[in-house]
C-alpha cells in the first residue's frame, strides 16, 4: 500500500469544503476559510488520481491544512518569510505525473485579461527547481463548458530553492473572458520516473495581483525586478557610467530590447583606499536621480542606512552617492547632506565620496541605478513610481580597490620563474598596473612548455564572492614566449597580486604529438618517457567523429616530434572562410526544431520547420579541440549558443538555458565551447554537452538547457543540410592563418627562424 505521509504526521486527508464566501480579491492564507475547497489534481488522463470511465480513482491524493513547520528567521532577507500559523501540507506522490499538485478551489473565480497579472504562491519544499501552477476554468460565453478545463500552464519565474519559504511567481494572461475557478499548484513539476519516495511540500499566501517580483529574493545582489528584463520605453534609459576620468559607454541608444539591468563582470573601475571619488552616469531623459552602491563588507547585499533624505552616520552604509532623496513633500537632499527643492530635483549629478582609508584590497561589487527617490538598491517597485515604467535601470561593475604596490611570486618544479634581470620571484613588490617582464629558467635536462598565471586578491581562496571575481587564471603557451624565454605580463595582468606557475618538461624523453584540424594546429599533446619504435598515438587525443593519422610510421630519435592529422567524419560539415554549411537540428525522438527567436530565451524548439527561416538554420565552426562554436544563420556570426554551468544548480539543470550571446563578449561563467558525440541511439545523430560534459537536452518548456542526470536518448539531434553558400562566415574568425611558422615542437615562431621549420602544413628549412 502507498505510503500516506501526512497520515504519519498524525494528519487524515480529506476533501475540505467550505462555506461560501465573496471576495472581490484573491488572497487565501489557510488561517481562515477564504477558499472554497482542496483536493489533488493531475492533468494525466491515465492517472491513478483521476476517475477512469466512470469509477472512483485508484489512488486517494494527500492534502490538509497542517501547521506551519518554519516560522524561522531567515538572515538573508532580514525577516521571517512566512509567520502563517496554519498552511497547507500536500504529499508528493511518485505515482502522479510531473503536473501532479494540490488543487485549491476559489470562492470566486478571477478573470484572465490580456494583461499580465501575477499569481504569487508561498512554497517550502525539500528539492529545488521550478514549480508549476495550472489554471482550471471556463470561457464565459460557453454555458457547457467545465470548470475544470485547463486554461494555462505557467512555471514559475525563479527557482525554487529547498527547505525555505519562497514566493513563487507565476505570470498568467489570457485574451480575455476565461474565468479561473481553480488553481493547482504543481510543487514539483520534473519526470517522476527518478522518484524513489515521496515527499510533502507546504504551500500558503496564494494571491493574485500585479506585482511581478518575489517577496523573497535571495540572489546575491538583487534587483525588485527580473534581471532579465527589457527597458519598456525608448525615450529613456542608463547607457554607461564613469567615475572620475574613467568611462563607460555600455549602449550607444535605448531601445525595446536594452537591459534595464547590466553586470559588467570583466570590467572594474581602480581607486585607492580614502581616495575621493566622482561618479556619474550616463543617461537618456530627465527628471530623474541617480544613486551609486558599494558592498563594503562583501557580503552579497548593498545595504542602505538613511533617514529623511540624509545618511545615517556610522551605521554602516553602502549607499554612498546619490542625487537626491525626499526629506518632505518636494525638499530633499543628496548625499552630501545639500537640500534640494523644486524644480532643482531635476538633477543626475551626484556629489563625490571618500573611500574608507581602512578599507581593503581587492575586489568589490558596485552599482550605479537611476530611479526616482528611491534608496533602496534593487529600484523602485511601487505601481505609480516603478523604476522600469520611468525608464530607469542599473549597471553593476567591480571596483578594485589597490595600493602602490602588488606581491608577485611563483612555484614550479625542475625549473623557475624569475625576473628578466634574474631577480627571484619570492613574493616581492611590484608596481601596480605596469607590464613586467619575466623569464623562464629550467633545470639541466628540461624544456619548458608555458606559463601558468593567477591575477587577483585572495589568490588561495575562492575565485568569487558572492558572484564577483576576485581573480582570474590563465595560460600562457610556450608559442606566446620570445626565444629568449621572456614574457612580458601585460598591465592588465598587474591588477592584484600575481602567482605564476611555471610548466617544465622532460627535454631528453618526450614527443610532442601535435594535432592540426584542416590543416591548422590546434593543439598538442607532451609525453614524457617515451622510447623509440612504432608511433602510438595518445588515446587523449581521440574525438566523437575524428580520424587520426600520423604523418610517420616510427621514431627513431629523442626528442621527437610528430603530427597528428585530425580528419572530421561528423553529420555537420565544419564551415571555413571559403564556404558555410547550414543546418536544421531536429529532437530524435519528438518533432521539435531548435530555433532562434528575439525575445528572452533567445533559443527554443518549434514545433514546426520552415527551411526558409533562417531562425531555424545552424552552422558548426571551430574545431573538435579546442571547441566547436554553433552560430544561427537569422543572427550571424557575431552571436554564439552559449551557456553557464549548470553544476550544483536547481531542476537538474533545466533552467541553465542556452541562447545566442555576443561572441567577443560573453557573460561571465559562460562558455561557447561545445563538443559533438555520437549517439547510441540514433544513426547520424549526436548530443552536444559542455566542456564540463553536462548534455544539453530539449526541456519540457520547450527551451534548450540540460539535464544533469543524463543524455543523449530523448536529447539526440539529427541535423539535416538545407543550403550552402559559396562564401564562409567571414566575420568570424574560424581559423589562424594558413601561412604561421611553426618550430618542430609546434611552437609559433617567426617567418625567419632559422633551421627546419613547419609553413602550410609542411616542413621546410630555413637558412
Amino acid at each position: 500500500m502507498k505510503k500516506n505521509i501526512l497520515a504519519t504526521c498524525g494528519l487524515l486527508f480529506c476533501t475540505t469544503l467550505l462555506h461560501a464566501q465573496t471576495t472581490e480579491q484573491v488572497k487565501i492564507d489557510f488561517e481562515n476559510q477564504n477558499y472554497k475547497a482542496t483536493g489533488v489534481y493531475d492533468s494525466w488522463q491515465k492517472s491513478p488520481f483521476r476517475r477512469q470511465n466512470g469509477q472512483a480513482a485508484v489512488l486517494d491524493g494527500n492534502v490538509q491544512v497542517v501547521s506551519n513547520i518554519d516560522k524561522n528567521y531567515d538572515e538573508i532577507l532580514k525577516a521571517a518569510p512566512n509567520t502563517s500559523d496554519k498552511v497547507l501540507g500536500f504529499q508528493r506522490s511518485r505515482f502522479g505525473s510531473n503536473t501532479f499538485g494540490a488543487r485549491i478551489d476559489l470562492q470566486q473565480p478571477f478573470t484572465l485579461t490580456p494583461e499580465t497579472k501575477y499569481v504569487h504562491v508561498m512554497i517550502h519544499k525539500p528539492k529545488a527547481g521550478r514549480t508549476m501552477l495550472i489554471g482550471l476554468g471556463k470561457r464565459k460565453e460557453r454555458a457547457g463548458q467545465s470548470a475544470e478545463t485547463e486554461q494555462f500552464w505557467e512555471l514559475s519565474t525563479r527557482e525554487i530553492e529547498p527547505n525555505k519559504w519562497v514566493d513563487a511567481v507565476f505570470p498568467v494572461k489570457g485574451a480575455g473572458g476565461i474565468d479561473i475557478h481553480s488553481l493547482v499548484v504543481v510543487v514539483d513539476c520534473e519526470d517522476p520516473n527518478g522518484m524513489k519516495e515521496d515527499f510533502i511540500a507546504y504551500i500558503d499566501n496564494i494571491e493574485v495581483n500585479n506585482e511581478a517580483f518575489t517577496a523573497t529574493n535571495r540572489e546575491d545582489y538583487p534587483m525588485n525586478y527580473s534581471k532579465d528584463q527589457t527597458c519598456t520605453r525608448t525615450d529613456r534609459g542608463l547607457k554607461g557610467i564613469s567615475l572620475g576620468d574613467q568611462s563607460i559607454s555600455v549602449y550607444d541608444d535605448i531601445t525595446k530590447s536594452t537591459p534595464a539591468y547590466t553586470y559588467l563582470s570583466k570590467q572594474a573601475f581602480l581607486a585607492k583606499p580614502g581616495e575621493a571619488l566622482s561618479p556619474a552616469v550616463q543617461y537618456k531623459g530627465i527628471w530623474m536621480h541617480s544613486y551609486v552602491y558599494l558592498d563594503l563588507n562583501n557580503n552579497g547585499r548593498f545595504e542602505h542606512n538613511v533617514k529623511d533624505g540624509m545618511i545615517i552616520p556610522d551605521s554602516g552604509n553602502e549607499l554612498l552617492a546619490y542625487s537626491f532623496l525626499t526629506k518632505s513633500g518636494e525638499t530633499g537632499y543628496n548625499s552630501n547632506g545639500e537640500e534640494i527643492t523644486g524644480g532643482a530635483r531635476n538633477t543626475l549629478v551626484m556629489p563625490e565620496f571618500v573611500l574608507p582609508d581602512t578599507l581593503k584590497h581587492g575586489f568589490y561589487r558596485m552599482r550605479y541605478k537611476v530611479d526616482w527617490d528611491c534608496a533602496d538598491a534593487g529600484g523602485s517597485i511601487v505601481s505609480d513610481n516603478h523604476i522600469i515604467n520611468n525608464g530607469g535601470g542599473a549597471i553593476d561593475i567591480r571596483l578594485n580597490v589597490h595600493g602602490e604596490t602588488v606581491k608577485i611570486s611563483q612555484s614550479a618544479l625542475n625549473g623557475k620563474v624569475v625576473a628578466a634581470d634574474g631577480t627571484e620571484l619570492n613574493d616581492i613588490s611590484i608596481p601596480f598596473g605596469q607590464p613586467y617582464k619575466i623569464k623562464m629558467k629550467p633545470e639541466h635536462g628540461f624544456d619548458f612548455n608555458g606559463l601558468k598565471v593567477r591575477h587577483g586578491y585572495n589568490l588561495t581562496g575562492d575565485s568569487l564572492s558572492h558572484g564577483t571575481c576576485q581573480y582570474v587564471d590563465l595560460l600562457i603557451p610556450r608559442e606566446k614566449f620570445n626565444a629568449d624565454g621572456t614574457f612580458t605580463l601585460p598591465a592588465e595582468m598587474i591588477d592584484g597580486d600575481v602567482s605564476l606557475e611555471g610548466i617544465f618538461i622532460d627535454a631528453k624523453t618526450s614527443v610532442v604529438y601535435n594535432v592540426y584540424f584542416n590543416n591548422e594546429f590546434v593543439c598538442s599533446k607532451v609525453v614524457h618517457g617515451a622510447k623509440t619504435g612504432a608511433v602510438v598515438i595518445p588515446e587523449e587525443l581521440g574525438r566523437d567523429f575524428v580520424e587520426l593519422t600520423a604523418d610517420q610510421e616510427t621514431i627513431t630519435e629523442l626528442p621527437a616530434t610528430v603530427r597528428i592529422n585530425a580528419v572530421w567524419n561528423g553529420p555537420m560539415k565544419v564551415a571555413t572562410p571559403a564556404d558555410t554549411a547550414w543546418y536544421s537540428m531536429k529532437v530524435s525522438s519528438q518533432e521539435r526544431w531548435v530555433s532562434s527567436r528575439t525575445y528572452t530565451p533567445n533559443v527554443y524548439f518549434a514545433s514546426t520547420f520552415d527551411e526558409s527561416d533562417d531562425a531555424m538554420l545552424w552552422a558548426l565552426a571551430g574545431n573538435p579541440y579546442t571547441g566547436f562554436l554553433l552560430i544561427n544563420k537569422a543572427t550571424g556570426a557575431g552571436q554564439v549558443l552559449a551557456s553557464p554551468s549548470p553544476k550544483g544548480t536547481a531542476n537538474g539543470g533545466g533552467n541553465t538555458y542556452a541562447t545566442l550571446q555576443a561572441a567577443d563578449n560573453l557573460p561571465a561563467g559562460y562558455t561557447s565551447n561545445w563538443t559533438l558525440n555520437i549517439s547510441q541511439y540514433a544513426e547520424n545523430g549526436f548530443y552536444i554537452c559542455n566542456p564540463e560534459g553536462f548534455g544539453l537536452n530539449y526541456r519540457a518548456d520547450n527551451n534548450w538547457a540540460y539535464w544533469t542526470g543524463g543524455k543523449d536518448g530523448g536529447s539526440t539531434f539529427i541535423p539535416t543540410k538545407v543550403k550552402e553558400t559559396s562564401t564562409g562566415i567571414a566575420s568570424f574568425p574560424l581559423q589562424r592563418k594558413s601561412d604561421t611558422t611553426y618550430d618542430l615542437m609546434g611552437r609559433a615562431v617567426s617567418k625567419d627562424h632559422k633551421g627546419i621549420v613547419i609553413r602550410n602544413g609542411k616542413k621546410i628549412l630555413v637558412k
